[in-house]
């Protein structure tokens, strides 16, 4: 969406032809905070949160974020 490829998530959705509200909660976790990413993707830190649960943390401030997922600030 931000090569301007589709104009909204509908458009995507139709495009890889998944349901427009599974793409739409997949796409806030563009929004996690890079210190989430970094420990969920390199350092595979282990937490017992939902992917589910991930999403609905993105609206979160970034600090809030790291203390839902992990229990605790880096």
């Amino acid at each position: 969406m931000a090569a301007g490829d589709f104009s909204t998530v509908r458009d995507l959705a139709i495009a890889v032809n998944l349901a427009e509200r599974h793409v739409s909660r997949q796409l806030r976790l563009a929004y996690l905070a890079p210190q989430v990413l970094k420990r969920l993707v390199y350092k595979r830190d282990v937490t017992a949160i939902t992917v589910m649960q991930l999403t609905e943390c993105a609206l979160l401030s970034w600090q809030e974020q790291e203390i839902r997922v992990f229990g605790e600030a880096g």
